[in-house]
Protein backbone atom coordinates (compact mmCIF):
# COMPACT_ATOMS: atom_id res chain seq x y z
CA UNK A 1 0.00 0.00 0.00
CA UNK A 2 1.39 3.44 -1.18
CA UNK A 3 1.44 6.49 0.77
CA UNK A 4 -1.78 8.26 -1.23
CA UNK A 5 -3.94 5.20 -0.77
CA UNK A 6 -3.34 5.45 3.12
CA UNK A 7 -4.03 9.08 2.98
CA UNK A 8 -6.89 9.22 1.32
CA UNK A 9 -9.38 8.08 4.08
CA UNK A 10 -7.65 10.48 6.43
CA UNK A 11 -9.00 13.64 3.48
CA UNK A 12 -12.38 11.93 3.56
CA UNK A 13 -12.94 12.11 7.05
CA UNK A 14 -11.60 15.53 7.56
CA UNK A 15 -14.03 16.91 4.47
CA UNK A 16 -17.30 14.76 6.41
CA UNK A 17 -16.06 16.77 9.69
CA UNK A 18 -15.99 20.08 8.07
CA UNK A 19 -19.30 19.17 6.42
CA UNK A 20 -20.80 18.33 9.38
CA UNK A 21 -19.47 20.96 11.47
CA UNK A 22 -20.93 23.66 9.05
CA UNK A 23 -24.44 21.76 8.36
CA UNK A 24 -24.60 21.69 12.44
CA UNK A 25 -23.57 25.02 13.17
CA UNK A 26 -26.36 26.50 10.33
CA UNK A 27 -28.89 24.56 11.96
CA UNK A 28 -28.08 26.12 15.48
CA UNK A 29 -27.94 29.44 14.59
CA UNK A 30 -31.29 28.68 13.13
CA UNK A 31 -32.48 27.77 16.12
CA UNK A 32 -31.02 30.07 18.26
CA UNK A 33 -31.64 33.07 15.29
CA UNK A 34 -28.36 33.98 16.44
CA UNK A 35 -28.23 36.55 13.20
CA UNK A 36 -31.03 38.94 14.58
CA UNK A 37 -29.31 38.32 17.99
CA UNK A 38 -26.21 40.12 16.56
CA UNK A 39 -27.82 42.23 14.64
CA UNK A 40 -29.86 43.46 18.01
CA UNK A 41 -26.90 43.77 19.75
CA UNK A 42 -24.75 45.79 17.94
CA UNK A 43 -27.53 48.38 16.46
CA UNK A 44 -26.61 50.78 19.80
CA UNK A 45 -23.08 50.65 18.67
CA UNK A 46 -24.19 51.43 14.85
CA UNK A 47 -22.01 54.85 15.43
CA UNK A 48 -19.15 52.67 15.49
CA UNK A 49 -19.69 50.52 12.78
CA UNK A 50 -19.32 47.34 15.05
CA UNK A 51 -22.51 46.33 12.98
CA UNK A 52 -19.45 45.32 10.30
CA UNK A 53 -17.51 43.61 12.38
CA UNK A 54 -19.31 40.23 11.48
CA UNK A 55 -18.68 40.74 7.81
CA UNK A 56 -14.55 41.51 8.91
CA UNK A 57 -14.13 38.18 10.32
CA UNK A 58 -15.83 36.48 7.62
CA UNK A 59 -13.14 38.22 5.33
CA UNK A 60 -10.55 37.79 8.05
CA UNK A 61 -11.04 33.97 8.12
CA UNK A 62 -11.51 33.31 4.56
CA UNK A 63 -8.19 35.50 3.90
CA UNK A 64 -6.57 32.97 6.56
CA UNK A 65 -7.99 29.94 4.69
CA UNK A 66 -6.42 31.52 1.76
CA UNK A 67 -3.10 31.91 3.66
CA UNK A 68 -2.96 28.14 4.85
CA UNK A 69 -4.01 27.38 1.56
CA UNK A 70 -0.95 28.92 -0.06
CA UNK A 71 1.30 27.38 2.70
CA UNK A 72 0.39 23.98 2.06
CA UNK A 73 1.37 24.12 -1.63
CA UNK A 74 4.35 25.53 -0.37
CA UNK A 75 5.20 22.92 2.23
CA UNK A 76 4.26 19.94 -0.79
CA UNK A 77 5.92 21.43 -2.80
CA UNK A 78 9.20 21.86 -0.99
CA UNK A 79 8.39 17.72 0.31
CA UNK A 80 8.62 16.56 -3.23
CA UNK A 81 11.88 18.48 -4.15
CA UNK A 82 13.30 17.01 -0.94
CA UNK A 83 11.79 13.27 -1.89
CA UNK A 84 13.48 14.20 -5.24
CA UNK A 85 16.85 14.87 -4.14
CA UNK A 86 16.69 11.85 -1.45
CA UNK A 87 15.94 9.63 -4.48
CA UNK A 88 18.74 11.22 -6.73
CA UNK A 89 21.18 10.81 -3.86
CA UNK A 90 20.19 7.17 -3.58
CA UNK A 91 20.86 6.75 -6.47
CA UNK A 92 24.11 8.43 -6.74
CA UNK A 93 25.16 6.29 -3.63
CA UNK A 94 24.12 3.34 -5.42
CA UNK A 95 26.31 4.06 -8.17
CA UNK A 96 29.49 4.90 -6.31
CA UNK A 97 29.25 1.80 -4.62
CA UNK A 98 28.88 0.05 -7.80
CA UNK A 99 31.80 1.74 -9.39
CA UNK A 100 33.47 1.31 -6.26
CA UNK A 101 33.00 -2.53 -6.38
CA UNK A 102 34.02 -2.55 -10.15
CA UNK A 103 37.45 -0.49 -9.40
CA UNK A 104 38.04 -3.01 -6.57
CA UNK A 105 37.58 -5.77 -8.68
CA UNK A 106 40.02 -3.98 -11.06
CA UNK A 107 42.36 -3.67 -8.81
CA UNK A 108 42.62 -6.63 -7.79
CA UNK A 109 42.76 -8.11 -11.35
CA UNK A 110 46.22 -6.03 -12.09
CA UNK A 111 47.36 -6.88 -8.66
CA UNK A 112 47.00 -10.75 -9.65
CA UNK A 113 48.83 -9.96 -13.18
CA UNK A 114 51.58 -8.09 -11.22
CA UNK A 115 52.31 -10.84 -8.74
CA UNK A 116 51.94 -13.74 -11.68
CA UNK A 117 54.77 -11.70 -14.20
CA UNK A 118 57.05 -11.01 -10.97
CA UNK A 119 56.75 -15.14 -9.92
CA UNK A 120 57.20 -16.07 -13.76
CA UNK A 121 59.58 -13.19 -15.09
CA UNK A 122 61.12 -11.96 -12.12
CA UNK A 123 61.53 -14.61 -9.92
CA UNK A 124 62.48 -17.16 -12.72
CA UNK A 125 65.18 -14.74 -13.71
CA UNK A 126 66.12 -14.36 -9.77
CA UNK A 127 66.89 -18.12 -9.74
CA UNK A 128 68.60 -19.01 -12.46
CA UNK A 129 70.94 -16.22 -11.86
CA UNK A 130 71.37 -17.79 -8.47
CA UNK A 131 72.37 -21.22 -10.21
CA UNK A 132 74.82 -19.50 -12.58
CA UNK A 133 76.30 -18.22 -9.52
CA UNK A 134 76.63 -21.29 -7.61
CA UNK A 135 78.14 -23.10 -10.51
CA UNK A 136 80.73 -20.39 -10.76
CA UNK A 137 81.46 -20.60 -7.09
CA UNK A 138 81.62 -24.13 -7.07
CA UNK A 139 84.15 -24.29 -9.91
CA UNK A 140 86.82 -21.72 -8.59
CA UNK A 141 88.89 -22.05 -6.46
CA UNK A 142 88.60 -21.56 -2.35
CA UNK A 143 90.11 -18.14 -2.54
CA UNK A 144 90.00 -15.88 -5.26
CA UNK A 145 88.21 -12.95 -6.47
CA UNK A 146 85.73 -14.59 -8.94
CA UNK A 147 84.64 -16.66 -6.02
CA UNK A 148 83.80 -13.83 -3.77
CA UNK A 149 81.89 -12.34 -6.76
CA UNK A 150 79.99 -14.84 -7.29
CA UNK A 151 79.53 -15.45 -3.37
CA UNK A 152 78.05 -12.09 -3.42
CA UNK A 153 75.83 -12.32 -6.32
CA UNK A 154 74.46 -15.64 -4.25
CA UNK A 155 73.84 -13.28 -1.51
CA UNK A 156 71.94 -10.51 -3.07
CA UNK A 157 69.56 -12.49 -5.43
CA UNK A 158 68.64 -14.34 -2.16
CA UNK A 159 68.25 -11.09 -0.68
CA UNK A 160 66.13 -9.56 -3.87
CA UNK A 161 64.28 -12.76 -3.81
CA UNK A 162 63.14 -12.28 -0.22
CA UNK A 163 61.70 -9.11 -1.62
CA UNK A 164 59.78 -10.63 -4.39
CA UNK A 165 58.11 -13.29 -2.26
CA UNK A 166 57.36 -10.38 -0.38
CA UNK A 167 55.56 -8.52 -3.22
CA UNK A 168 53.69 -11.20 -4.03
CA UNK A 169 52.08 -11.75 -0.37
CA UNK A 170 51.13 -8.32 -0.63
CA UNK A 171 50.05 -8.34 -4.18
CA UNK A 172 48.05 -11.46 -4.36
CA UNK A 173 47.97 -14.09 -1.54
CA UNK A 174 48.92 -17.55 -3.79
CA UNK A 175 47.37 -19.48 -0.81
CA UNK A 176 44.22 -17.65 -1.19
CA UNK A 177 43.92 -18.77 -4.36
CA UNK A 178 45.41 -22.36 -4.13
CA UNK A 179 44.08 -23.12 -0.16
CA UNK A 180 41.39 -21.10 0.50
CA UNK A 181 40.87 -18.70 3.07
CA UNK A 182 41.31 -19.85 6.17
CA UNK A 183 44.41 -21.08 5.47
CA UNK A 184 45.60 -17.92 3.93
CA UNK A 185 44.88 -15.85 6.87
CA UNK A 186 46.71 -18.83 8.65
CA UNK A 187 49.75 -18.57 6.94
CA UNK A 188 49.39 -14.77 6.63
CA UNK A 189 49.20 -14.25 11.17
CA UNK A 190 51.64 -17.06 11.31
CA UNK A 191 54.17 -15.08 9.52
CA UNK A 192 53.11 -11.63 11.11
CA UNK A 193 53.50 -13.39 14.05
CA UNK A 194 57.18 -14.23 13.08
CA UNK A 195 58.40 -11.21 12.53
CA UNK A 196 56.57 -9.61 15.76
CA UNK A 197 57.71 -12.28 18.21
CA UNK A 198 56.50 -9.43 21.10
CA UNK A 199 53.34 -9.07 20.63
CA UNK A 200 51.40 -12.20 21.09
CA UNK A 201 48.62 -13.28 18.57
CA UNK A 202 45.72 -15.23 19.15
CA UNK A 203 43.97 -16.58 15.64
CA UNK A 204 40.09 -18.20 16.04
CA UNK A 205 38.37 -19.46 13.06
CA UNK A 206 34.80 -20.77 13.11
CA UNK A 207 32.50 -22.17 10.87
CA UNK A 208 33.03 -23.32 7.17
CA UNK A 209 35.13 -20.85 4.71
CA UNK A 210 34.87 -23.11 2.24
CA UNK A 211 33.15 -22.11 -1.20
CA UNK A 212 33.02 -18.25 -0.66
CA UNK A 213 33.04 -16.18 -3.84
CA UNK A 214 36.11 -14.13 -5.05
CA UNK A 215 34.61 -10.85 -3.40
CA UNK A 216 34.45 -12.48 -0.37
CA UNK A 217 37.57 -13.81 -0.04
CA UNK A 218 39.90 -10.98 -0.97
CA UNK A 219 38.07 -8.40 1.04
CA UNK A 220 38.20 -10.85 4.32
CA UNK A 221 41.99 -11.47 3.58
CA UNK A 222 42.70 -7.40 2.87
CA UNK A 223 40.47 -6.97 5.68
CA UNK A 224 43.67 -9.14 7.95
CA UNK A 225 46.01 -7.84 5.90
CA UNK A 226 45.36 -4.07 6.69
CA UNK A 227 44.52 -4.45 10.06
CA UNK A 228 47.26 -6.14 11.46
CA UNK A 229 49.89 -3.87 9.46
CA UNK A 230 47.81 -0.88 11.33
CA UNK A 231 48.14 -3.07 14.99
CA UNK A 232 52.09 -2.87 13.91
CA UNK A 233 52.63 0.51 12.79
CA UNK A 234 50.33 1.86 15.29
CA UNK A 235 48.82 0.39 18.15
CA UNK A 236 51.85 -0.71 20.25
CA UNK A 237 49.77 -3.30 21.22
CA UNK A 238 51.02 -6.34 23.42
CA UNK A 239 48.25 -8.87 22.26
CA UNK A 240 46.16 -8.86 19.06
CA UNK A 241 43.22 -11.36 18.50
CA UNK A 242 41.62 -12.29 15.22
CA UNK A 243 38.24 -13.92 15.19
CA UNK A 244 36.60 -14.97 12.08
CA UNK A 245 33.58 -16.87 12.11
CA UNK A 246 30.03 -18.02 10.24
CA UNK A 247 27.42 -16.37 12.21
CA UNK A 248 23.17 -15.61 11.46
CA UNK A 249 22.47 -11.94 10.73
CA UNK A 250 18.95 -11.64 10.19
CA UNK A 251 18.44 -15.88 9.62
CA UNK A 252 20.90 -15.57 6.88
CA UNK A 253 24.87 -16.84 6.93
CA UNK A 254 27.32 -13.82 7.55
CA UNK A 255 30.84 -13.70 7.81
CA UNK A 256 31.38 -12.00 10.71
CA UNK A 257 35.54 -10.70 11.23
CA UNK A 258 37.16 -8.55 14.24
CA UNK A 259 40.49 -7.64 15.37
CA UNK A 260 41.00 -6.56 18.96
CA UNK A 261 44.30 -5.10 20.43
CA UNK A 262 45.34 -4.00 23.81
CA UNK A 263 47.38 -0.77 22.16
CA UNK A 264 46.98 2.84 22.77
CA UNK A 265 43.53 2.63 21.37
CA UNK A 266 41.82 5.14 19.27
CA UNK A 267 40.05 8.21 18.82
CA UNK A 268 36.50 7.19 17.50
CA UNK A 269 35.54 10.91 17.19
CA UNK A 270 38.35 11.87 14.88
CA UNK A 271 37.66 11.61 11.27
CA UNK A 272 39.94 8.61 9.94
CA UNK A 273 42.03 9.69 6.83
CA UNK A 274 43.83 6.50 6.03
CA UNK A 275 43.50 5.68 3.00
CA UNK A 276 43.66 2.06 4.28
CA UNK A 277 40.43 1.81 6.32
CA UNK A 278 38.44 3.52 4.49
CA UNK A 279 39.73 1.22 1.52
CA UNK A 280 37.84 -1.45 3.95
CA UNK A 281 34.66 0.71 4.79
CA UNK A 282 34.27 0.86 0.78
CA UNK A 283 35.21 -2.79 0.28
CA UNK A 284 32.59 -3.95 2.79
CA UNK A 285 29.82 -1.52 1.67
CA UNK A 286 29.66 -2.32 -1.91
CA UNK A 287 28.87 -6.14 -0.49
CA UNK A 288 26.47 -4.81 1.49
CA UNK A 289 28.36 -5.36 4.98
CA UNK A 290 29.05 -2.99 7.45
CA UNK A 291 32.51 -2.05 9.12
CA UNK A 292 32.99 0.16 12.75
CA UNK A 293 35.97 1.28 14.17
CA UNK A 294 35.64 1.57 18.54
CA UNK A 295 37.55 1.54 21.33
CA UNK A 296 37.73 -2.29 23.08
CA UNK A 297 36.14 -1.90 26.70
CA UNK A 298 37.77 -4.58 27.67
CA UNK A 299 41.44 -4.37 26.51
CA UNK A 300 41.36 -0.20 26.05
CA UNK A 301 42.75 -0.65 22.37
CA UNK A 302 40.83 -0.75 19.23
CA UNK A 303 38.23 -3.21 17.84
CA UNK A 304 37.88 -3.43 14.35
CA UNK A 305 35.05 -5.89 12.81
CA UNK A 306 32.90 -6.34 9.64
CA UNK A 307 30.35 -8.43 8.89
CA UNK A 308 29.03 -9.32 5.62
CA UNK A 309 26.08 -11.41 4.28
CA UNK A 310 27.08 -14.64 2.47
CA UNK A 311 23.84 -14.67 0.65
CA UNK A 312 24.71 -14.38 -3.09
CA UNK A 313 28.73 -14.64 -2.59
CA UNK A 314 29.56 -18.57 -2.74
CA UNK A 315 31.34 -20.38 -5.80
CA UNK A 316 27.68 -22.04 -5.82
CA UNK A 317 26.07 -18.65 -6.37
CA UNK A 318 28.27 -17.92 -9.59
CA UNK A 319 27.63 -20.81 -11.18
Amino acid sequence: MNREETDTPSVWRDLMLVVGVTVGTFFVSAALELNERVIAFTRPFEAYEVDELPTTFVAMIVALAWFSWRRSREAVEQANLRLAAQRQLAEALSENRRLSQRYLKVQEEERRFLARELHDELGQSLNAIKVDAVNIRDATPDTGEVRRSAEAIIDVSSKVYEVVRTLLRQLRPVALDELGLATAVQYFVEEWQRRHPAVECELSIDGDLEGLDEDINITAYRFVQECMTNVARHAHAGRVSVDLRVTQEDSVPALSLSIEDDGRGVDTTVRRTGLGLIGLRERFESLGGRFQIEAAEQTGGTRVSAIVALRGHTQEAEK
